[in-house]
């Protein structure tokens, strides 16, 4: 065992929101890429541990915004 716990490891997440946040967002968001779908808008992106996927969800939580879904994306292992 090497001493990491899971949770503080980077992840890549995908958050879904009810409402259209601008792209320009993106840097108070963590740099997460943000993109428009209908009525929803996708947030992808990576976050260093828990605790920062809890601020980017706080952040969220202050802009008044419907959390509809938030997703851990599969780690692809490199091919050597």
């Amino acid at each position: 065992m090497n001493g990491e716990h899971e949770y503080d490891q980077s992840v890549a997440y995908q958050i879904r929101l009810k409402g259209v946040l601008d792209p320009s967002w993106s840097d108070w968001l963590g740099g997460f890429s943000i993109t428009i779908e209908g009525a929803e808008t996708v947030l992808v992106g990576i976050v260093p541990d828990q605790a920062a996927l809890h601020g980017i969800l706080a952040k969220i939580n202050e802009l008044g915004l419907a959390i509809i879904l938030v997703s851990q994306l599969p780690h692809r292992e490199q091919e050597d």
